[in-house]
């Protein structure tokens, strides 16, 4: 059961099953020990998963934001950002300075921003890369 949660944590957004799986190897653990009716067993899960919850949710969303924002600030590492920065690219949604559009850039489609509006067809350069998102200016 342990195993199931762990790999629900993975498939799912936030972190909330890991502490069920946690709570479930903890009852696994013991009843190698000690046999322990069912009743107990499930006390002593959702005891065991609502400590793993309160102490440690804190530090492992701390920890899975620290990976995840080092994941996109990859991207803003010059090497990343000077292999786009000057391409030239179509718009394939249109774009206005209030709402994004999208380009299309090696065969993918990439949210773009532009401070002018650009309509579907027209060539744009690349000229900054912020996050997932490519800033464009009109040829």
């Amino acid at each position: 059961m342990g195993f199931v949660f762990l790999l629900l944590e993975v498939l799912t957004p936030g972190v909330v099953f890991v502490f069920f799986g946690l709570g479930s190897w903890v009852i696994m653990l013991a009843l190698l020990a000690i046999p322990l009716p069912a009743s107990f067993q499930w006390i002593g899960f959702i005891v065991a998963s609502a400590l793993f919850l309160v102490f440690l949710r804190r530090h492992l969303t701390l920890l899975f934001n620290k990976i995840e924002k080092g994941r996109t600030d990859s991207l803003k590492e010059p090497m990343v950002a000077n292999q786009y920065i000057g391409k030239e690219i179509a718009v394939i949604s249109e774009i206005t300075p209030e709402k994004p559009g999208l380009v299309e850039l090696n065969g993918t489609n990439w949210q773009a921003r532009s401070a002018s509006k650009v309509q579907v067809g027209a060539m744009v350069r690349i000229i900054e890369l912020e996050g997932l998102t490519l800033w464009v200016e009109p040829l």
